[in-house]
């Protein structure tokens, strides 16, 4: 690390009431912090503004309180008295216990279920720490958020065709860019049939805390249980977003195998029931050309290369049989 990010650091946690014996970068923006007796946390610095971070806090406090392990402040220890710090440039951070254990492995069916479970007494106890408030909702935002992606592959789609990239982009997206588009149009024309604007109209109602990204590196095991972990993208939607996002994390690097998926649903049944709705809606999100999206984005993890939109084919022909699974699976249960 270098000798302004110590002292950052240093600064950082002094306004929490703990001295850094030592520090590592895990990281942009996280650090594993240890005390001189040998305690550890997690100090990550946050994008949401402060009036969202108290909302953030004040959710996640109450879910604690019903029993979900999560990895967030104890308000009842010294370290845990202060909700966020804030430091001279005006970067919000957060300080939150450091949770020794292991990812789950989307290979490991036992982890998956008991991904599923963690995930559905996160929703159970959230829906309690709403009481009745709805804030920070995107239940009502499918729609838009579907037609922004939709557009901006077409706007690439329209690129490629003017040879605005380099040769093997152009042929490829020209050659297979309507059959990304059909999957995109499918997506939207599954979410209009699905029954969601009884949902998105009725927020009170069906809305839950939910985590926003789940996924392998979201989840932590050990000895006491599952934890969640990282909640920057906490929100209030439907619990099938979640779910569809969990199961979108841990299959789609390992071809879709549905006994990845089954086994998640699986844990999440064995605490409440899904309706059919849920998988309906699940479906929607599952069929929109996602990995592609995320090829011709921006995404610096996601290098934007031929081999790359190969592979994201690929997941995406893939989830036609996958969808299918799904839906035997919602039969049966």
């Amino acid at each position: 690390m270098s000798e302004k990010s110590t002292t950052l650091v240093k600064k950082i946690t002094k306004q929490f009431g703990i001295k850094a014996a030592a520090q590592k970068r895990i990281r942009g923006g996280i650090y594993r912090i240890v005390t001189p007796n040998g305690r550890k946390f997690s100090l990550k610095r946050m994008t949401n503004q402060p009036a969202r971070m108290r909302w953030m806090d004040r959710m996640l406090i109450r879910v604690q309180r019903k029993g979900p392990l999560l990895a967030w402040r104890n308000p009842q220890k010294p370290e845990g008295r202060k909700p966020h710090a804030i430091s001279r440039n005006g970067e919000i951070f957060v300080l939150t216990p450091w949770i020794s254990g292991r990812e789950p492995s989307p290979l490991s069916l036992a982890d998956m279920r008991a991904c599923g479970r963690a995930l559905a007494k996160f929703h159970k106890a959230g829906e309690t720490a709403l009481k009745g408030g709805i804030s920070q909702s995107q239940i009502g935002q499918w729609y838009s958020k579907l037609h922004k992606r939709q557009h901006y592959l077409q706007k690439m789609m329209a690129k490629a065709s003017a040879n605005r990239f380099s040769v093997p982009i152009n042929r490829f997206i020209q050659q297979h860019g309507p059959k990304i588009l059909r999957y995109a149009n499918q997506a939207e024309a599954m979410l209009r049939s699905s029954g969601y604007d009884s949902y998105r109209k009725n927020p009170r109602k069906y809305g839950v805390l939910c985590h926003g990204d789940g996924g392998p590196s979201n989840f932590i095991l050990n000895n006491k249980g599952t934890y969640l972990i990282d909640f920057e993208t906490l929100h209030v939607d439907l619990r099938a977003y979640d779910l569809y996002r969990v199961i979108y994390n841990s299959c789609k690097d390992y071809r879709w195998n549905f006994s990845i998926a089954k086994a998640i649903l699986d844990g999440y049944r064995e605490v409440t029931k899904l309706k059919k709705m849920d998988y309906k809606l699940m479906r929607a999100w599952l069929r929109f050309p996602f990995t592609t999206f995320l090829v011709v984005s921006p995404f610096k993890r996601i290098p934007f290369t031929k081999d790359r939109l190969q592979w994201a084919l690929d997941n995406e022909q893939r989830i036609s049989s996958f969808l299918q699974k799904l839906e035997e699976y919602e039969k049966r249960h």
